[in-house]
């Protein structure tokens, strides 16, 4: 048993790599300064200080979470972009439950009934938001890339009303705000001089239980009906199972990062809560191959891209911190040229299978490659075939 080795896609993965690095070396190059300065100037930002790291580290938490809590849904082929909304509506939730408890018991409530509170309103929020488009898609087959991506305008203007009316700060500012969330709400720091907090706790836990799951058979069941739904059917995998998990799953990561964006950065819940934070964990995931480890260094590097942009700026004086958004998006179109490569996942072959169609095979009938997919699994002769 073996993966196949597909030469012209890693050949392809490592040209768009190649061409990202290009692109912004030459977009440094036109803005007037030297490519390498820039890059001194890129790791002179995150460096620098331990407030500069602290930063880098910050960034990183909401889209590593989000990109890793991906990682179901984009191994089923589910493609949701509406990790924005989620947020959004993730961060709605925390708030007004910190809010509640504050006003049903005062200055009484202990730090780790806010924390856990907040925690659970949020992934709550976004796990009920996430699974209104997998109805959309179960129910009436509505695409989930345009239902959630319509569904992040949605939740927009539901903030943007929230923040005039039942959340409003009682203060005078210049753009709509709640009010600060008490002190005990605050996810406590875990680099003392930083803004670098307990969520990168919760970053490894995630990634940890990911690269476990990534051994179990329902991840290969899931990877099965992406490229062979068919024959996931006949393992148990059904579609309206599939979507509504892992939805669920991504809407539960982003409401926690809606949760850590007001309790870990903002200190109160504001109109820019998630930015962008969403279609960066997608393009992070994709970018890390799906993989925990792949992810987390590709959240470092898309952190590190933001918090360096002002060192670049002081080493080459030239360059603008808006440079870091345009070589982002260079990077998102490189990661739109891998998905197109990676579209179809490397097979599992016995070495004895037959390429013939086994989803075309009668329910009791199994050919060489099903057996082979069936023994990877784990799914036994005893387990009944549904």
């Amino acid at each position: 048993m073996k993966l196949t080795f597909d030469a012209r896609r890693v050949a392809i993965i490592g040209g768009v790599v190649v061409g990202i690095i290009a692109i912004a070396a030459l977009l440094i190059l036109l803005a007037g300064a030297s490519p390498l300065d820039g890059l001194r100037g890129l790791i002179e930002g995150v460096s620098s200080s331990p407030y500069r790291f602290g930063e880098l580290l910050v960034g990183t938490v909401p889209i590593a979470i989000i990109a890793l809590t991906l990682i179901p849904a984009l191994r089923a082929g589910v493609f949701s972009v509406g990790a924005e909304g989620q947020v959004t509506i993730g961060a709605i939730t925390a708030t007004a439950s910190i809010f509640g408890l504050q006003n049903l018991f005062g200055d009484a409530v202990p730090a780790a009934v806010y924390l856990v509170c907040g925690a659970v309103a949020g992934a709550i929020g976004g796990g009920a938001f996430a699974l209104l488009p997998a109805l959309l898609a179960v129910r009436w087959n509505v695409n989930e890339i345009l239902s959630t991506l319509l569904l992040n305008y949605v939740a927009t203007g539901i903030l943007g009303w929230s923040l005039r009316t039942w959340l409003a700060s009682g203060e005078n500012t210049a753009t709509p705000q709640s009010a600060l969330l008490p002190d005990a709400a605050a996810i406590p720091t875990l680099i003392e001089g930083t803004r670098a907090h307990w969520g990168l706790v919760l970053v490894v836990v995630v990634a940890a239980a990911l690269m476990w799951w990534q051994r179990t058979s329902s991840s290969a069941r899931l990877t099965v009906f992406a490229s062979r739904p068919k024959l996931a059917r006949r393992l148990g995998t059904t579609r309206s199972r599939t979507i509504y998990t892992t939805m669920l799953i991504s809407g539960l990561g982003a409401g926690l990062v809606g949760w850590i964006q007001v309790s870990g950065i903002n200190d109160r819940l504001m109109g820019s809560v998630s930015g962008g934070v969403g279609f960066s964990g997608i393009a992070v995931a994709l970018l890390g191959a799906l993989v925990p480890s792949g992810i987390v260094i590709a959240a470092l590097f898309f952190s590190a891209l933001a918090a360096g942009a002002l060192g670049m700026q002081s080493a080459t004086g030239s360059v603008p911190t808006s440079i870091a958004e345009v070589i982002k998006g260079v990077i998102l179109l490189g990661v739109a040229c891998i998905a197109a490569v990676q579209k179809r996942p490397a097979a599992i072959v016995a070495p004895t299978a037959e390429p013939t169609a086994a989803d075309d095979d009668p329910p009791g009938a199994g050919s060489g490659t099903s057996a082979a997919v069936e023994d990877h699994i784990g799914l036994s002769e005893s387990e009944p075939r549904r």
